[in-house]
């Protein structure tokens, strides 16, 4: 017995609460290897669970995505149907300016034309012009082009420098002619048969005495003795314009008036005649851009 205890120095009891604790051990590690275990799967189910709505909701953005896609286009396509149904039934107004299809032969200067004009005011002058779609006088014609003859008449105060206890008879107001031009000109000068091509500038003076400066005078432009003013395109070699022209005379009148100061004045009222087109205007082949060619000539009818 002594042997015995020597061999095995714990009793009984001790063994048994040795083997207690060791199972109480096995159950808390079998419980925390359980707990654990559940804890994992827990996690794993949670990522699964994540992963899942991730995959819908991405699934459901791009679902929404196409219908909206789907939704933009049908709608492109009925627009692009009522688009074609429109020009279908409808034709498409298109915009026509001032110098497109809008010219009608009734809108065209005739010969015979007599323009008027008076010059008063401050400053006292008028600007005519001449031109194809613009200015004062409107040809609407293939010979004639924007500005192509400018006439400023400006009026020179003679009574301003008078002594008003000096005063003479009769007192003439003086006028300034400036004559400017983009396309040709030619011009005979009253009591003259020469016809020559016209300078880019010309002046001429209304009065009765001389210039110093030697611009071309004139006490006035009698209507049977006018200035005579062809304008066209092209000049053949002897001076002549190759498709027509068109004939305008310039000549004044004298009224009597009274200054602000009740000085008894003569005035010149000045008149711009269309004489001449020449050959006439060939209304049935109007140009795209509204224009008229002049007829030729040499057609047969």
């Amino acid at each position: 017995m002594i042997f015995g205890q020597l061999m095995n120095p714990y009793s009984i009891e001790q063994i048994r609460a040795l083997e207690d604790k060791v199972n109480s051990y096995e159950t808390w590690v079998f419980l925390l290897v359980f707990f654990v275990a559940v804890l994992a799967l827990v996690v794993i189910m949670q990522r699964l669970t994540l992963v899942k709505l991730k995959s819908n909701s991405g699934g459901n953005v791009k679902f929404y995505q196409k219908q909206v896609k789907e939704k933009a286009s049908a709608k492109k396509q009925e627009s692009t149907i009522a688009d074609i149904s429109t020009i279908t039934q409808t034709p498409p107004v298109t915009t026509v300016n001032a110098s497109n299809h809008t010219i009608k032969t009734k809108d065209l200067p005739d010969p015979g034309l007599i323009f008027k004009y008076s010059i008063h005011g401050d400053p006292a002058e008028k600007i005519i012009t001449i031109g194809q779609h613009e200015g004062t006088i409107k040809t609407h014609s293939t010979e004639v082009v924007d500005h192509h003859l400018t006439i400023m008449i400006r009026a020179v105060n003679a009574s301003k420098d008078q002594d008003i206890y000096n005063l003479p008879d009769l007192i003439k107001e003086k006028y300034v002619l400036d004559f400017r031009r983009e396309g040709k000109v030619l011009i005979v000068f009253p009591n003259t048969t020469e016809v020559r091509e016209m300078s880019a500038r010309e002046r001429v003076l209304i009065q009765e005495e001389a210039d110093s400066a030697g611009d071309t005078n004139l006490n006035g432009i009698d209507p049977k003795q006018p200035i005579r003013f062809r304008i066209g395109d092209r000049l053949t070699q002897d001076g002549k314009f190759r498709n027509g022209y068109f004939e305008f005379h310039l000549y004044t009148k004298d009224v009597e008036a009274k200054t602000k100061s009740g000085i008894a004045i003569i005035e010149k009222q000045f008149f711009l005649r269309l004489f001449k087109i020449y050959p006439g205007y060939d209304t049935a082949n109007q140009t795209g851009d509204g224009l008229f060619p002049m007829v030729d000539p040499f057609a047969k009818a």
